[in-house]
């Protein structure tokens, strides 16, 4: 009976200790003065939620950037955006320049293919000519010598013949638009016709 008595006092005891204790236990902290108080009197275990930034620059910074809005959209965009423009200034670059591979198409039946070549405004290079019917579709080889000014190409093209000069002037960028040349013959008036300039890969 004495023992059971005694169980009953000590628990009871232990209870209102308990009972009166501070707990720090899901962040609480008692308001008044205790030994464990002064560990924990730093502003952020007392400002609200969101409120505290730290003296120290570099964490400041590192909160002020954690709370301020996402925009990974509108930088994605920016990215893409100027994705885009670089894409559109490469691919206008190439067809403002009339270096690569061509081949031009005469109204009097002849075909000629060049390999050009650009640097800064002059144009040069070399190919091959092919005859109409009338010729058998003789071929034979052809220089190229021209100038280039925005998008406007003025080419002269001489057969390894030596007796002509076929002189063409046509836009890079407006190829799907026939374009005229004149063809110098010796002892012979000038001649004009139509040409059809391709860009081959």
């Amino acid at each position: 009976m004495f023992k059971a008595c005694s169980i009953f006092v000590v628990m009871a005891v232990l209870l209102t200790g308990i009972a009166g204790a501070d707990w720090l236990e899901g962040g609480y902290v008692s308001s008044g003065s205790s030994e464990m108080a002064q560990y924990f009197g730093d502003p952020i275990f007392t400002s609200p939620a969101g409120s505290y930034l730290s003296s120290d620059p570099a964490l400041r910074e590192m909160q002020v950037s954690m709370d301020r809005p996402l925009t990974v959209g509108s930088v994605t965009s920016r990215a893409v955006s100027s994705k885009k423009t670089a894409a559109t200034t490469q691919t206008t670059a190439q067809m403002t320049s009339a270096a690569g591979s061509w081949s031009f198409t005469l109204s009097e039946g002849k075909t000629i293919y060049l390999e050009l070549y650009q640097s800064g405004s002059r144009i040069f290079g070399r190919g091959s000519m092919t005859g109409g019917q009338t010729q058998g579709r003789t071929t034979y080889g052809a220089l190229a010598s021209g100038t280039e000014s925005g998008s406007s190409v003025v080419l002269d093209v001489v057969p390894e013949t030596g007796t002509d000069l076929y002189s063409m002037k046509f836009d890079l960028l407006r190829l799907h638009l026939s374009s005229a040349y004149t063809v110098y013959r010796a002892g012979a008036q000038p001649a004009s016709g139509t040409a059809k300039a391709i860009r081959m890969p």
